[in-house]
């Protein structure tokens, strides 16, 4: 795991920096039981494994283009100073 938070601290490819705490996220206590909760009582009502794999699928689409839609949205539109306004 020193390997990731390495990564995760390297600025000379911000990129993997930015996936390598991603992953950090994703594996951590609470965002990983939400997950796997959510995505049980997605698939709660489903009786074949192929519909239970496409609904986590989905789910998992579905999360990233948020945090990648609101990371868009801080970087280009969001001010510093507008947003302490804000707070």
């Amino acid at each position: 795991m020193e390997w990731l938070n390495d990564l995760a601290q390297a600025r000379d490819f911000p990129i993997l920096a930015a996936f390598a705490l991603g992953l950090l996220t994703a594996i951590s206590p609470c965002p990983l039981a939400t997950n796997i909760t959510a995505t049980a009582y997605i698939a709660k009502g489903f009786t074949n494994k192929r519909n239970v794999l496409m609904s986590g699928i989905i789910y998992t689409l579905g999360r990233a283009f948020s945090y990648s839609l609101i990371g868009l949205i801080i970087y280009f539109g969001a001010s510093k100073f507008y947003v302490a306004r804000f707070f």
